[in-house]
């Protein structure tokens, strides 16, 4: 909980920063950018999170991986973390800016899951239908769950609209137990 403070202040700060240099956008690619190479670099991971590691090494480690990849903003920012020693705030900061990014545009995150891959057309559909039905942007994320045997499930802040064929079997399941338990 506490971490999560910590990374909200953070990124808080630097989304004011980003949006006063209209770099927002940038500054979101950037700290994409960072956190995709802390996952799917061990070795980076391990040498900028390591507690043993001195912050200079770590700053100078950063720049040469990422002097001329991520705006200066993105990397002033990232070298403050270091030298605070909040480096593994990082990966939260990224999904803090996310949020405060959506929240100022006015921009609901969902997730639409189904069977099996949607076309690009039902896709728009489904983006379509939401953004009519809430009245704000949506952006989308569309996975695939072949266990929904049909149909999708879209998850959109606290909501969940299941129109799946597994939901709807697990819904007469359920519906069915209960008469069952009513009846004895």
């Amino acid at each position: 909980m506490a971490e999560d403070r910590v990374s909200r202040r953070y990124a808080t700060a630097l989304f004011e920063a980003a949006k006063a240099a209209k770099m927002v956008p940038s500054v979101e690619a950037d700290l994409t950018a960072i956190e995709t190479q802390l996952i799917n670099n061990g070795d980076f991971r391990a040498f900028l999170l390591s507690p043993n590691r001195d912050r200079l090494e770590k700053v100078a480690l950063f720049d040469k991986v990422f002097s001329d990849r991520v705006t200066s903003l993105t990397s002033n920012f990232v070298k403050l973390m270091l030298e605070k020693r909040r480096e593994e705030e990082l990966p939260g900061v990224r999904s803090e800016f996310s949020e405060i990014r959506r929240a100022d545009e006015g921009t609901i995150n969902a997730v639409v899951t189904s069977a099996v891959e949607l076309t690009k057309a039902e896709q728009k559909q489904i983006e379509e239908k939401l953004e009519a039905q809430l009245g704000k942007k949506i952006e989308t994320k569309f996975l695939i769950d072949p266990s929904l045997v049909g149909g999708v499930r879209v998850a959109y802040g606290d909501f969940i609209i299941d129109g799946s064929v597994r939901g709807s079997l697990d819904r007469l399941r359920d519906t069915l137990r209960q008469d069952t338990l009513k009846q004895a």
